[in-house]
């Protein structure tokens, strides 16, 4: 086996670790916690959380076969190919089928996924230390695993406009940041989500955000405590944002009967340890002794099945800062631009640094007897 050091570059202004580079042997499943991936049983699957590895879609540990699956951006048709990483998508498919080796992938067949940004707006202040930055006035926090596209966390990016995903943090209305789409060109309408709060006849509040949702398309029950995404005027009308559409997160029509499920994200409602909601997804935990540390806006991962568009929770598991951080990536593709003395190449348009040299930190290379060259079929992994 061959061995060597190395690092990644997701984007070129981002420095990142690659751990393992094989060509043709299966690699251990993405995912920091013992709850990713599901096991067989189901007559079908539900995923939701972010997408880890490309090659197909990988989340929650379960690699999805998406080449007949139809894909959705905010309800409006599109391709696999627009599917990166760092984006959360709510996945239908197949049941699942366990990895075959240890530490393998499990793997499903997509017959949907649906993918959608959370906030779309100007870039406010710029905070490198504490890692984060304002949109619209709300509070957006960065971690080594936040994919950026065209810029990065420093203080060219105040000022220029930004499309977030990621989970909310319904405690303080401020969001984790899991993608960044930089651009420096305004987009046609502002977003933002979050949970309702002192509704009446004209406005509401997102966060710190006040809203004006008089002349918006809403629901006719629209009410305080509800999860929603909002597509916003680009100015400010007498100190409030102008709402052109307020929809309520309501995912129980995703949700079948008898499917196996796993969501991760943040706890975007909490009435006890027993019953809560992960991305405005209704958990029931009451037949499993859950966790101690749960709460409104904390990150989990959930395990379970679907009974009357709710899950019902095998397994809960709350995701704590350093499993955050160490975030494993996965791509599967063919090598190209391949640069032997900068020692870096691209894969599913990601560039990859690696270091030659051998030792304790080393990265893995098993080649399978093949070149290290343009066009060999790789599987790499980094964080």
């Amino acid at each position: 086996m061959k061995q060597h050091t190395g690092n990644a570059h997701f984007h070129p202004n981002r420095r990142q670790t690659l751990m393992a580079l094989l060509g043709t042997a299966l690699l251990p499943a993405c995912g920091g916690g013992d709850v990713a991936g599901l096991s067989s049983g189901g007559t079908g699957s539900f995923t939701s959380g972010v997408i880890i590895g490309l090659g197909s879609v990988i989340v929650n540990g379960i690699r999805y076969d998406d080449s007949a699956a139809s894909v959705s951006f905010d309800g409006s048709a599109s391709t696999a190919a627009a599917l990166k990483l760092g984006m959360v998508v709510r996945i239908r498919g197949s049941a699942v089928t366990p990895a075959t080796t240890a530490g393998g992938l499990a793997t499903a067949t997509a017959s949907s996924i649906a993918c959608g940004s959370e906030w779309k707006g100007q870039v406010g202040a710029v905070d490198v230390n504490a890692g984060t930055f304002t949109l619209l006035g709300q509070t957006v926090h960065v971690s080594a695993t936040t994919v950026f596209t065209e810029g990065k966390l420093d203080g060219t990016l105040a000022g220029q406009y930004a499309e977030v995903y990621g989970f909310l943090d319904a405690t303080d209305g401020s969001l984790q940041a899991s993608r960044v789409e930089v651009e420096s060109s305004p987009p046609d309408r502002y977003r933002l989500s979050g949970v309702v709060a002192n509704l009446d006849s004209t406005t509401f509040e997102l966060g710190t955000a006040l809203i004006n949702h008089a002349t918006a398309d809403k629901p006719a029950n629209l009410q305080d405590g509800q999860l929603v995404r909002v597509e916003l005027q680009t100015a400010q009308s007498g100190g409030a944002w102008v709402a052109t559409e307020v929809k309520v997160e309501d995912y129980t029509s995703d949700l079948d009967d008898e499917d196996e499920a796993e969501i991760e994200g943040a706890i975007t409602a909490f009435t006890s340890a027993a019953a809560f909601s992960v991305n405005g997804i209704p958990v029931d935990a009451s037949r499993i002794a859950p966790p101690t540390g749960l709460a409104l806006g904390v990150r989990v991962e959930v395990k379970g099945r679907i009974e009357q568009g709710v899950v019902i929770a095998s397994e809960v598991e709350v995701e704590d800062e350093s499993e955050l951080e160490s975030q494993e990536f996965e791509f599967h593709g063919e090598i190209s631009a391949l640069d032997t003395t900068a020692k870096t190449f691209e894969i599913r348009g990601y560039t990859v640094r690696y270091i030659d040299g051998s030792g304790p930190t080393a990265t893995v290379f098993e080649l399978g007897g093949a070149d290290w060259a343009n066009g060999l079929f790789a599987e790499v992994k980094a964080v």
